[in-house]
C-alpha cells in the first residue's frame, strides 16, 4: 500500500534521486561499485566510456547522495553510500521479470 502521507517535499526529492537512475552508464555504474570501491581509471576501463563521461556520471550520482567519493592520491575512489542502492536496483531488475 502507498503511504498517501508522504509530503510533496519528499516526492520531489525521491523523483529528483530516480531522475540519476535513469540512465544504463549511471546504474552499470551503481551495480559496479554495489560490488566493490573502485576508482575512475578502473571503472572507465570496465564500463567502456571516457574518463570524463565516466566522472560526469559519477559526480552527478555523488550530488545525489547515492555515491561517496574518497581521494586517494590524486584519484578519487566510489562507494555506494548505503547498501541499500544495490538493494533498490536488484529490487527492480526483479520486477522487470513480473508482469505488473
Amino acid at each position: 500500500m502507498i503511504d498517501t502521507r508522504v509530503d510533496s517535499d519528499e516526492i520531489r526529492r525521491l523523483s529528483w534521486v530516480l531522475k540519476a537512475l535513469s540512465h544504463p552508464t549511471r546504474l552499470r555504474l551503481l551495480l559496479r561499485i554495489g560490488e566493490e570501491p573502485l576508482c575512475v581509471q578502473e571503472l572507465q576501463k570496465e564500463i567502456g566510456q571516457s574518463q570524463a563521461n565516466i566522472s560526469q556520471h559519477l559526480t552527478l550520482l555523488r550530488d545525489r547522495g547515492l555515491v561517496v567519493g574518497e581521494r586517494k592520491g590524486n584519484t578519487t575512489c566510489y562507494r555506494l553510500s548505503s547498501p541499500k542502492i544495490s538493494k533498490f536496483i536488484n529490487l527492480a531488475l526483479t520486477l522487470l521479470g513480473e508482469e505488473f
